[in-house]
């Protein structure tokens, strides 16, 4: 036998009981890993399914932006109408297309766009306002509308005055703006405002108040901020609780972003005559 001959029997032996240790050991190890990982990516799967079906239908929802910029501007003249910034387009049109269940969301990025392609006012659109409305839920944008359209919104806290002279917030704010706007989490009014405040598109003040003091009683017979203050009246503690009437209003950058994002220049909302405030004492 030749000495290549004898190099190449070698190398085929050492094969085969590499495939045989391969079938005795590893194999066997390898099945029982596979089918451990297959149980997450069943529920993966099942997880993912929503964002598989957006990629899926990626062109279907191209289709339908363009459908919404189409009524958006169907009142445009076709010269007005140029190129959006990529910085204000490209993620607008990324994240239109994650909230097609959301009228009020849907509604406010089509109406960035279309404002962003029209000459006249483009400029007005901030590169900021489509991080905002990315941390808007659709309550948070009934709310901005409702607010948008009434100018001022009336509110009350509660203060509580102790029997040693101290006095205490017992409830920062109510208001039923949830209800008023038809809002899916009513209850959840306090994280809504906090979250506008945080944003930098209303203010809460309860240091002034509106002139028309009938805004308030609505507030003020409610179920729900009698029964806190009922229950606070209540403590050992406590000698009275007072009503402290306030109210929000939009910021001037709310303002700003309520005129790109909440209508186009083909539906101005005419607002109303502002209420006169004047100091609380």
């Amino acid at each position: 036998m030749s000495e290549d001959l004898g190099k190449e029997m070698a190398i085929e032996a050492a094969k085969a009981v590499a495939v045989e240790g391969y079938k005795d050991t590893l194999q066997p190890m390898l099945k029982a890993v596979g089918s451990v990982i297959a149980l997450p990516f069943q529920a993966i799967d099942a997880a993912l399914s929503k964002p598989k079906l957006w990629v899926a239908e990626k062109h279907y929802n191209y289709e339908r932006t363009r459908q919404l910029l189409a009524e958006k501007l169907q009142y445009t003249p076709e010269e007005l109408i140029v190129p959006p910034e990529n910085y204000v387009a490209v993620p607008a049109l990324q994240q239109i297309a994650y909230c097609f269940d959301s009228d009020e969301l849907r509604d406010m990025y089509a109406n960035l766009l279309a404002n962003s392609m029209n000459k006249v006012v483009k400029n007005g659109v901030h590169p900021g306002f489509v991080e905002i409305i990315k941390q808007l839920s659709p309550d948070e944008a009934k709310i901005l509308r409702y607010i948008n359209n009434v100018s001022f919104v009336p509110t009350v806290a509660l203060k509580a005055y102790k029997k040693n002279g101290e006095t205490v917030v017992a409830l920062k704010l109510f208001t039923n703006i949830g209800e008023l706007c038809d809002c899916e989490d009513c209850g959840g009014y306090e994280k809504h405002i906090d979250n506008l405040i945080r944003l930098g598109l209303i203010n809460a003040s309860t240091k002034q108040c509106l002139a028309d003091k009938s805004r308030y009683d609505s507030l003020k017979n409610h179920s729900y901020i009698l029964s806190r203050k009922a229950y606070i009246e209540n403590m050992d503690k406590i000698a009275k609780v007072d009503f402290v009437e306030g109210y929000m209003e939009l910021t001037v950058f709310g303002k700003a972003f309520c005129s790109i994002c909440l209508q186009t220049q083909n539906s101005i909302i005419e607002l109303p005559e502002r209420d006169n405030c004047h100091d609380q004492l």
